[in-house]
């Protein structure tokens, strides 16, 4: 019965892993208001995140907060079996920093909390599983002005945080009630460019960024309290790959900055690497997580404040994949994908800045089960998030 548990959860790790999101990115309200495409701005606190090169661009103290509201809602539809639609949403502490610049700017250090990997869990109506906590990172980092229109900039990822999951269990009609606490643990380092030719003797308002982390073992570290199996003890590791993106912003006038990012996450060959031996696919299809971001912000300038006014667009890809074929012949085939859209604002003071943005994103994974009898299920996420940021400067 010990191995026959140890099994079932090695199992449901691997196909339950791919349902967060793997969509590494950087955080802020700011950012998220502009779709995501924050590589080729990154001129504030968040920046550490998206590319540390771009701290260069602080020329005084800064401090930030940004906290984020995830409301979730999951649509099943089928041709046989009963349509459902659950719900859940949480609140989280998504990143807090602190940066300070030397030389004026040429040099910049900062130090940032980042929420990376949310693991929460609360279905309305599943009461035999919840879920609450994920991993996140520490981050120093450091940006230096090379010349005018170049810096770089890197960041260290020291990763950390824990997940407690409760599951009722079920084996050969006993209930076995479960808790586990899984510890995450990593390294990794991110580094970046910025080119920016506002800063030429005759300016031109483009910069161009780009942003690398390095690849890395993230530890999945299991404590497992079975009632009828207690103490087990294990430690799987997940094969994060090399993340590589790249960015660009443009202003027009003097209030118009339009932006666009193209990110490759490398998860196409990662591995799930189970400490009892074996492994399995992170991605179901075997394909990387491409993503494209658009956004664009417009500063309303007046005598009280200065206010923005943010859209962006982006696409979702997973790690999910749709499928299809009988069920003891099960294939999977193309990538699961979505689309989010943003919108955000706030009011912008001499020593404060506050944010607010809304996105929503969605993508809809299709089972074609018995194709030559027409049935067929659908699953369809909905994410509605909106995050707050608060940068103070000093």
């Amino acid at each position: 019965m010990r191995k026959l548990c140890v099994v079932f959860f090695i199992i449901f790790i691997g196909l339950n892993l791919p349902a967060a999101d793997w969509n590494i990115t950087g955080a802020g309200a700011r950012a998220a208001g502009m779709g995501g495409a924050f590589i080729g701005v990154a001129d504030d606190a968040t920046a550490i995140t998206w590319n540390p090169a771009g701290l260069t661009q602080l020329y005084r103290p800064e401090v930030s907060l940004v906290a984020r509201y995830i409301a979730e809602s999951y649509k099943y539809e089928s041709t046989i079996y009963s349509n459902s639609v659950d719900n859940q949403g949480h609140f989280i502490l998504n990143f807090a920093s602190a940066a300070y610049p030397f030389m004026n700017g040429r040099l910049v250090a900062a130090i940032a909390y980042q929420k990376q990997l949310d693991w929460y869990s609360g279905w309305e109506g599943e009461e035999d599983e919840s879920a609450t906590g994920g991993a996140n990172t520490i981050i120093p980092g450091l940006a230096f002005r090379v010349v005018p229109v170049l810096s770089i900039g890197f960041s260290t990822n020291i990763w950390m945080g824990n997940s407690v999951k409760e599951t009722s269990d079920y084996y050969y009609g006993y209930e076995d009630s479960v808790e586990r606490t899984i510890s995450f643990s990593g390294f990794n380092m991110a580094f970046g460019t910025m080119v920016d030719f506002n800063n030429l003797q005759n300016p031109f308002p483009l910069k161009l960024g780009m942003m690398i982390r390095t690849p890395f073992d993230l530890g999945v570290e299991v404590d497992a309290d079975y009632e009828y199996n207690p103490d087990l003890h294990y430690k799987n590791t997940v094969d994060m790959p090399i993340m590589m993106g790249f960015g660009t912003s443009f202003r027009l006038g003097e209030n118009l900055t339009v932006s666009a990012d193209y990110e490759i996450r490398a998860y196409g060959k990662s591995k799930i690497n189970y400490d009892l031996g074996g492994t399995s696919n992170l991605s179901e299809s075997e394909k990387n997580l491409n993503q494209i971001r658009v956004g664009a912000e417009y500063l309303v300038v007046t005598d009280f404040a200065v206010i923005p006014l943010r859209a962006g667009y982006k696409t979702i890809p997973t790690l999910l994949s749709n499928g299809e074929g009988p069920d003891y012949d099960w294939e999977f085939t193309d990538q699961t994908k979505g689309t989010g859209f943003s919108f955000g604002t706030g009011l912008i003071f001499e020593r404060v800045a506050i944010d607010a943005t809304f996105d929503l994103s969605s993508y809809t994974e299709e089972w074609d089960n018995w194709p030559d009898y027409g049935e067929n299920e659908t699953g369809t996420l909905t994410k509605y998030n909106t995050t707050v940021s608060c940068i103070f400067y000093f």
